[in-house]
């Protein structure tokens, strides 16, 4: 609304302007390829929070960066094998605990969430 608008509305008048209309954003979704030669489609985002799937312990450490930047992420093991996928939760809980953010667990042995410091979740 511009100035005339305000004056025109504490006047009394409508304003011609039409109210923005939000659009809903649609998840992104990606196709990865494994060593193994399967493919699938994984979510990129989850409602706005990037979404990362490390294949071993030595990738997710990239990741790390992150969370030293103060941005949130979601941290996929679900296609890890089982040794890496726990040295992976356990280095980023200790992250976590060092860098005073939070470890949320999103679905038991899957998906956790690493929020750093001074942000929240609406539950």
């Amino acid at each position: 609304m511009g100035f005339m608008g305000y004056i025109f509305k504490i006047l009394g008048f409508e304003s011609d302007e039409q109210p923005t209309k939000i659009k809903k954003k649609k998840t992104a979704k990606a196709s990865y390829k494994f060593k193994n030669g399967k493919s699938l489609n994984r979510a990129e985002h989850i409602d706005g929070i990037p979404v990362y799937y490390p294949e071993n312990f030595v990738a997710s450490k990239d990741y790390a960066m992150f969370l030293k930047n103060k941005k949130a992420f979601i941290i996929s093991v679900q296609y890890c094998d089982k040794d890496d996928a726990e040295k992976i939760v356990d280095y980023f809980q200790g992250l976590a605990y060092g860098l005073n953010a939070k470890f949320i667990v999103l679905e038991e042995d899957k998906l956790y969430l690493i929020l750093p410091e001074g942000m929240e979740v609406e539950e």
